[in-house]
């Protein structure tokens, strides 16, 4: 969907795209997530969540990434490098998402960051921070969104601080049950990127059967990216099974790789919803 998501409700994932969006959740959901990397990079995602009553949500995710453990480090030119390296990443999310009213929702993330690198001096670091995150309904179809992500986290190497750069996003996401489709709109920006519009798309031809698109844009104002303004696409189908009251849903992504141009990235989700 283009990581337009700030205005969807009602699935796990939504803890991490808007915490708000997880007051839409029904039942006990879970989701996990492999992301196939090039340079022998890796990513997997957790994420498990339940609603008790209509107006407490809780949720929790796990994000591991790591670039590898055959990392070459040189002082100089040489074909060969002075030593190896690996470089490991987690991240815990906790999610706790309220309904105040038929219509206004908020939540909240708190992280906790850990970076481990090889066993270099100072290269291990440790962090916490938080999102926070609205949602308004117009209608029962129609829902606004609003989140700051990382309005304050903090990282630290040792001796040494790094605040993250703050992300805002507003947007709407809108579902038109006539025709089956989903329509996602996200304006988003940050200090060290700028602005970067967000569109996303879904349609089911079939009640077992989505097909999505998204598209984003880059480099449209300053950032520390620079260059010509960039257009990224994405594309995916889920594939669903209902199982009396619950589904589980098989889903694929193809995603632009944003370190080797012009290859791409495969994403596969596995999600259960248990009402």
């Amino acid at each position: 969907m283009g990581g337009a998501a700030s205005g969807t409700r009602g699935d796990v994932a939504d803890g991490f795209w808007n915490p708000a969006g997880l007051s839409g959740l029904r039942g006990f959901q879970v989701e996990a997530q492999d992301t196939l990397l090039s340079l022998d990079q890796k990513l997997y995602f957790l994420s498990l969540g339940r609603g008790f009553g209509d107006n407490f949500f809780i949720g929790g995710s796990f994000f591991y990434f790591t670039a590898g453990d055959d990392l070459e480090t040189r002082a100089g030119p040489s074909f060969a490098p002075d030593s190896i390296f690996s470089d490991d990443e987690l991240a815990f999310f906790t999610t706790l998402a309220v309904r105040l009213s038929p219509r206004w929702s908020a939540g909240v993330n708190l992280k906790f960051l850990l970076q481990t690198i090889g066993n270099f001096s100072g290269g291990s670091g440790t962090g916490i921070g938080e999102d926070v995150g609205i949602q308004y309904r117009f209608t029962t179809n129609t829902t606004f969104g609003f989140v700051a992500q990382n309005p304050y986290t903090l990282f630290s190497y040792g001796a040494s601080n790094q605040i993250f750069p703050v992300t805002l996003k507003v947007g709407v996401a809108d579902e038109e049950e006539k025709i089956s489709a989903k329509g996602n709109f996200d304006l988003e920006w940050s200090s060290d990127l700028g602005f970067r519009p967000r569109l996303g798309l879904e349609w089911k031809p079939a009640e077992v059967i989505a097909l999505r698109g998204g598209c984003w844009m880059g480099n449209l104002t300053a950032g520390i990216g620079g260059g010509s303004p960039t257009l990224n696409l994405s594309l995916g189908i889920g594939f669903t099974v209902r199982m009396g009251d619950s589904q589980m849903e098989l889903g694929y992504n193809l995603l632009p790789d944003r370190i080797v141009s012009g290859n791409f990235l495969h994403q596969i989700s596995l999600t259960g919803k248990f009402l």
